[in-house]
């Protein structure tokens, strides 16, 4: 019954929204944008920035802001709390002010921009200048596909030439038309998107080959509901269509015409329209509604980016292609599970790690895992035949690959999660508290899970044991992990001086492992210090502190395993950027790599990165053979892994239990 309210509801919901449907795009003054604007303005802090209300302000969230209020014709000087505008944030935060990454300084650019200032001379910085410094010879901004064309953005915003960039962008263009984040990685709805923007602000026309492409692509990959998602099986979301609405409207085709199975992004977007002016992320979820209604609102008024003040929407025309139609919606296979039998199970009662009891009065036969981690540990205990859906970024074991995915980790798809009737959901923190509300709501069993150490981890790994009945395998599991543990302490025991590790989860700008993280711990239990003992969590650090921080062993996440020239990127900038020539890591070659997925997620593998680590800080204690028989992997699909996990636990910094 839960279920079939909460449809009825969305039903309802949907209808009432859909009869505020005005002729694309709309205007300045209609109430939907109005609206919207008035939620962004309760957004806006006492240092002129934007973000939800308890939360700190930060560049991405006032970006997106500040192209929303530019493309609504009003100006972000004017937007004031306490006489500090929406521009003072961009001279003032520090966040803000001096960015490191490639992607954000093409950002500083494109938004100075917008504001009617001078990207050559703001915070007495030359901005142009900086980025233009970023472009290699042959025009890649950076490494990658998405900070090429945020170079382009920003370029274009500033009238500078962009005729190489442009030929570099074409060239990455996959066989399918799309264009994935960087060389080489699958393509995607959204970085897609961002390319046509790009390509048609630098003046390339719309039957360009590689544009007409790439909107092909976006038309292939339309989703029953009218609307885009990131990729994968992830939901259809905001983000996604507002990004491809603006990049049909770019092309000036009319993003309203684009028609499958009756619906229409426009329309889809707007269903998402909450009664106070916000925008949810999916039908079912809200992440982040003041950045999501800064992204909605340029769409909904037909201004793709980069915004300029005084930028008309171009003019719209049906497009010359036919109504895509497709079959309905996208069922989850479903896959043999065994009968609970004759199994004798006593109804338990478990805890998780937000301190919710949770009790099963049967055995679970059906387990979803919307967790890298969580599926490792399943099938590590021998439940493999009983997990019936995994994310997209379950890679390991090799069998987890073939169960039925239910979107990303942090995009999760709730609609397939509800299909395949689960009588048990292994979330984690990362799938935010309000999917595994809305999860509970539905009427599932829900346990989450948030091990914030090594510790932590066998406590999940028992804890899970005794939720499927696989307490004897849990404990066996947990036991020879903590023997491992021991050795390694053992054998480090008697070091005199630990030397300083630095753990780099990426590169552009340089993210690394502070306090109070996974790695920072396996550093200590290897016998290193972190270098950066100051920092909690995942921050980033500017190239002179980490140079001038100057750590003895460098220990760098694996790369992206797209072609030879991609493989281990992070690896590559450190022992190619001229900058880090004179650090010690760099002179004694001691800057190694291991893979992501071993020393990211808190599973069974957390020991092996331990040995490994411990191996790279101290070679004379342990056997070589270590390395040589972990090879690493490099993850498919690792596109979206950089963002989708290291970031993911940059940005969500864990709760304490």
């Amino acid at each position: 019954m839960k279920r079939i309210g909460s449809i009825l509801l969305i039903l309802l919901l949907s209808i009432a929204t859909c009869g505020t449907a005005a002729a694309y795009p709309y205007g300045a003054g209609d109430a939907i944008v109005q609206d919207g604007l008035d939620y962004i303005r309760s957004c806006q802090h006492d240092d002129g920035g934007f973000a939800e209300a308890g939360r700190e302000t930060n560049p991405g969230t006032s970006w997106f802001a500040v192209m929303a209020i530019v493309a609504a014709g009003e100006d972000p000087h004017n937007w004031r709390v306490n006489g500090t505008s929406a521009i003072d944030y961009w001279r003032s935060a520090p966040d803000a002010t001096n960015p490191e990454g490639t992607a954000e300084l093409g950002k500083m650019v494109t938004l100075v921009a917008a504001a009617g200032e001078n990207p050559r001379a703001f915070n007495n910085h030359d901005y142009v200048a900086e980025l233009r410094a970023r472009m290699k010879t042959d025009g890649q901004f950076g490494d990658f596909v998405y900070t090429t064309y945020w170079g382009v953005f920003g370029l274009a915003s500033a009238g500078e030439d962009t005729a190489l960039p442009v030929a570099w962008l074409k060239k990455q263009q996959n066989e399918d038309g799309g264009y994935g984040w960087m060389a080489g990685a699958e393509s995607d709805s959204d970085d897609t998107a961002a390319v046509i923007m790009a390509l048609v602000a630098a003046g390339e026309p719309a039957d360009t080959p590689a544009v007409a492409r790439a909107i092909d692509y976006l038309g292939a990959h339309q989703m029953n509901d009218g609307s885009f998602n990131y990729g994968g099986t992830s939901s259809s979301n905001a983000a996604s269509a507002a990004w491809v609405i603006q990049a049909i409207a770019a092309t000036g085709e009319d993003p309203s015409s684009w028609s499958k199975n009756g619906n229409d992004p426009v329309t889809t977007l707007v269903t998402l329209r909450q009664p106070d002016g916000s925008f949810l992320w999916t039908t079912y979820t809200a992440d982040n509604p003041c950045g999501m209604t800064a992204r909605a609102i340029p769409a909904l008024l037909g201004k793709p980016y980069p915004i300029l003040p005084g930028q008309a929407a171009p003019d719209l025309q049906e497009p010359g292609r036919s109504a895509i139609t497709s079959p309905g919606a996208t069922t989850v296979p479903q896959t043999t599970v065994p009968a609970a039998g004759s199994v004798a199970w006593q109804p338990v009662t478990v805890t998780d790690d937000y301190g919710e009891d949770v009790g099963l009065d049967a055995m679970p036969v059906r387990i979803v895992s919307l967790a890298p981690a969580n599926t490792e540990i399943l099938f590590a205990l021998g439940l493999g035949d009983r997990v019936v859906g995994v994310t997209d970024y379950c890679n390991y074991p090799a069998e987890a690959t073939t169960k039925p995915k239910v979107g990303g980790y942090s995009t999760v798809n709730i609609e397939r999660v509800v299909a395949a009737h689960p009588d048990l959901v292994m979330a984690a923190f990362g799938n935010t508290e309000e999917v595994v509300n809305r999860l509970r709501d539905l009427g599932l069993t829900v346990i989450t899970l948030s091990p914030d150490s090594v510790e932590g981890t066998l406590h999940d790994i028992r804890l899970i044991g005794k939720a499927t009945g696989a307490e004897t395998e849990a404990e066996r599991l947990a036991t020879s992990m903590e023997a491992r543990i021991d050795a390694v302490k053992e054998k480090t025991k008697n070091v005199a001086k630990p030397p300083t590790v630095a753990h780099i989860v990426w590169h552009d700008p340089i993210w690394i492992s502070g306090s109070n993280t996974f790695q920072d711990e396996l550093i200590t239990l290897a016998g290193g210090v972190n270098a950066f003992p100051d920092t909690e969590g995942w921050q980033i650090a500017s190239l002179e502190r980490f140079i001038a921080t100057d750590p003895e062993v460098i220990v760098v996440n694996s790369g992206t395993g797209m072609g030879t020239e991609g493989v281990d990127l992070i690896y590559r900038y450190f022992m190619n950027e001229p900058r880090l020539k004179t650090m010690k890591a760099i002179q004694n070659n001691r800057v190694y790599i291991i893979e992501s997925d071993l020393i990211d997620r808190g599973g069974p593998r957390l020991v092996d990165a331990l040995e490994e680590v411990a191996a790279d800080i101290h070679p004379d204690l342990f056997d070589a053979d270590i390395r040589k028989n972990a090879p690493i992997p490099q993850s498919p699909g690792f596109g979206v892994i950089p963002l989708a996990f290291a970031f993911l636990a940059v940005l969500l910094i864990r709760l304490k239990r």
